[in-house]
Parts: C-alpha cells; structure tokens; sequence
C-alpha cells in the first residue's frame, strides 16, 4: 500500500490560542510535549516556512478576530453571534443556529518539493473563487513519527502546511457561506495547483475525515492485530516443528529397539548394526535441529507477547488505588500511555485544567475543558471502557489519577480535576461534544 499522502485540505474553526502556539513553535509548548513521543523535531524547525499577509504583520489572530467583530457590527449593524444559539422553528423543531467562525484553518498536505509560492498560487485561486483570503500560511516539516520509537531510523516525516483563513466578506460583514460541491471544488484546486493525487471524494467513501486522536488509535489497533497475527502464525509453526520433533524421537526409540535386538541376537551381522548405527545419528541429529528450531520458534513467540501484553510491573504499578480498577485493562493503559499520544494529551489537558485554578479556561464559555479536550477525553473513556467492560466514571476515576501521579496535584487540584472529569463521564459535556463534532465534520 502506498503511504505518499494525498491532496486534501481540512479547513474547520480556529482554535486561536492553540493554533498560534503549535505555529510559532513557543518554547513553552515545545516543553509541553512528551520526549518520550515528540513528534516535533526541533532540529528541522530551521526547514520550516512563514507566509503572513502585509495588512496582518503585527496583528495576532485575537486582535484581527477582535477587529472582525467589530466590522460585523460596523456593517450588519448586528453583533457576531458567537456561540451556538438553540431555537424552535414555526413548526416547533428544535433547530441549532451555529455561531459565527470568522477566522478558520486549514491542514494541507504537501510534497517535499512544495514551495511557498504554490501554496500562494493555490490562496490565490480560492481567493479569486470564493473571495476569503488567506492571513497566514505555515509550512511545517519538523512533524512525523516514529514506527518504532526506539529506532531513530524509523521516522516517518509529516509534511503538510497551515492556512489561516479570513472567513468574512469585508464588503458586508457576513461569513462566506460554502456549499459541500465548493468544498470539493476546494479539494481538486488543492491538487491541481500543488500537482498532486486528488485524494478519494467523502461522497465515494462515505467516510470523514480523522483527526489526529482518532488516527493514532486506529493506526494502534491495526498494529496490534498485526502482533496477534503474528503470535499466532509463530504459535502455529512451533506446534508443527514439536509434531516433527515427536515423529523424529518415535522413529529413534524404534530404531534403538532394532539395534538392540540385532545385537543380542546375532553381533555378527555387524554390516547391519552399523547402518542402523548410522540411522540412529541421522535421526539423532535431526531430533536436536528440531529443538533449536522449537527453541527459536518459543523466543518469538516471547517477543511478541512481550509487545502485545501488558508488563507486570505496570500492573502492579496501579494495582492498589481503589476498586474501580481492572488490573489487566489498567495495565494495557499504562502500558500503553507511553506510546500513545492521544492518551498522553488527555492526561495532559487534566493537568492543565487541574493548575489553572478558575483562569477561565475554554474560551468564553466558562472555566471548563476545551471542546477539543472534552471530545478526546470522552472518545478515550469509552475505548477503555468497552475493552475493559468498565463503566466511564470508573475509566474517569483512573484519568484523574494517573494525572495526579504524574503532576503531583495538591488536595485542591486533585478535587478540580475529579469532579470535572467526572462531568464529562456523567455527559455533561454531551451538547458541547456534539456540537464540535458537527463542526468539525463540516
């Protein structure tokens, strides 16, 4: 299967605040990624490029959302709606109005050939199209992964480039309004101009697209299937090598048998003896090949049962925190936490949420989690939860902590934490995580 990524460009809200951390590569941010799994080389940072439009030099994402709102206002005479607005229709349906994206952004993927000036040339014709232009554009090649983590020759380069979109029309204050046929148009101009493979149409596939949480998990469940294949075909050819290792040793016992009674019963048909002398070595040393191939055979199979099953160390690791817990599927979690990126940034967005006391996280919406954040711990509480046939408050109970643990909460960060989360398990969370999902399916 080839692995040369396709043309596509995925173009959902901006989340500001994250958005121009992971651009600008902030120090900060960088730290806050786990060594263990940085999926950021700050060695080829230096490889990385920055396109920002001339009216924008200066001007941060919050001020130039700060001046769109008051464009709105200036030319509708209405001020954005920012939220999403629930209200009943004259039919009495409830229907969701959603609230206003002005700035957005867009993932494209790239060659490694792929200059700046393509990617304006491709800005220019949606610009030319559509009329919304883009503010600023980064080309990242510093991002990939590792197949293996310990083989630093295994990195696997993830080259794509961000476009922050000016959703508004500046003549009338409204948003632009693109239909599914324009978003696909977008598609093929994105693979035209960058002269690359258009990639499979959602209509085609009937599937969306994934974002980077759901990829990494379902990349992790393809690979272990492939180790449970491989047990298996390892388990099946040391069954096989231990048949032949019987047959072998019953044919020897045999063959003593033979050399014996011609012995006893007549030493004079030395000629005899002597070929079933030699039979006997031959089987003898065909018996020991068989062993070292079982030997071989049984090593593999310890490998790979080794990758696939949780260590004893990490269950015993959690074994005593309360009754909540599985100890095999807490393990596997463990386990798995050092591997697993979108494990690792739920526990982190725990974290986050645990110090910052009641600094108004999430926006404009209240000191709560980010949609983002409370989508990914959720879609991670019920993947637990349905291979450990655990409930999600008890998956919720071990988040918190494994998050304390490792960010050594005081009693009041602790108690933050737990009842947040827990929120998120009792569905508290529900509306908001569906509302992002429809956003980001759009």
């Amino acid at each position: 299967m080839s692995t040369t990524a396709k043309a596509s460009e995925h173009i959902k809200p901006c989340n500001i605040a994250q958005c121009e951390r992971h651009n600008r590569r902030d120090a900060d941010y960088i730290a806050s990624l786990n060594p263990a799994r940085l999926y950021i080389r700050t060695e080829l940072t230096r490889d990385n490029e920055t396109y920002v439009a001339p009216d924008m030099v200066g001007i941060n994402l919050q001020q130039h959302y700060d001046n769109l709102k008051a464009l709105v206002k200036e030319k509708t005479g209405r001020a954005m709606q920012e939220k999403d607005v629930e209200y009943t229709d004259k039919k009495g349906v409830k229907r969701v109005r959603k609230g206003s994206s002005p700035i957005r952004e867009g993932v494209v993927n790239i060659k490694p050939d792929t200059t700046m000036d393509d990617l304006l040339q491709y800005t220019e014709r949606v610009h030319e199209r559509w009329g919304i232009r883009a503010i600023q554009i980064h080309m990242h090649k510093d991002e990939g992964h590792y197949e293996s983590p310990e083989d630093k020759s295994t990195w696997r380069p993830n080259l794509h480039a961000h476009i922050i979109w000016d959703w508004i029309d500046h003549a009338t204050g409204k948003s632009y309004k693109l239909n599914a046929e324009d978003m696909s148009e977008i598609q093929d101009m994105v693979a035209e101009t960058l002269d690359m493979q258009r990639g499979q149409k959602k209509s085609e596939t009937g599937l969306d697209h994934l974002e980077r949480n759901d990829f990494i998990i379902q990349k992790q469940e393809n690979k272990k299937k492939q180790l449970q294949e491989e047990t298996q075909k390892a388990i099946t050819e040391k069954e096989k090598a231990e048949a032949e290792v019987e047959v072998a040793k019953t044919e020897v016992a045999d063959l003593w048998k033979a050399h014996d009674l011609l012995t006893d019963s007549n030493r004079t048909k030395k000629e005899r003896s002597n070929r079933l002398d030699f039979d006997i070595r031959t089987k003898t040393n065909r018996s020991k090949s068989l062993d070292e191939v079982i030997d071989a055979k049984e090593q593999k199979i310890n490998q790979l049962e080794e990758k696939a099953n949780v260590k004893l160390q990490d269950l015993y690791t959690i074994k005593e925190h309360g009754d909540w817990q599985d100890p095999m599927f807490f393990g596997m979690s463990a386990y798995i936490y050092r591997f697993d990126e979108g494990l690792q940034f739920c526990i982190k967005a725990i974290q986050d949420f645990a110090y910052s006391g009641f600094g108004c996280r999430g926006g404009k919406h209240g000191d709560i989690f980010w949609d983002n954040e409370s989508f990914a711990i959720k879609q991670y509480m019920k993947m637990f939860a349905d291979l450990a046939s655990a409930t999600l408050k008890q998956v919720a109970n071990w988040f918190v902590w494994l998050a304390s643990t490792l960010g050594k909460f005081n009693a009041n960060e602790q108690k933050r934490a737990h009842n947040e989360v827990q929120d998120i398990a009792d569905g508290r969370y529900d509306g908001r995580i569906q509302k992002y999902q429809q956003g980001v399916s759009r």
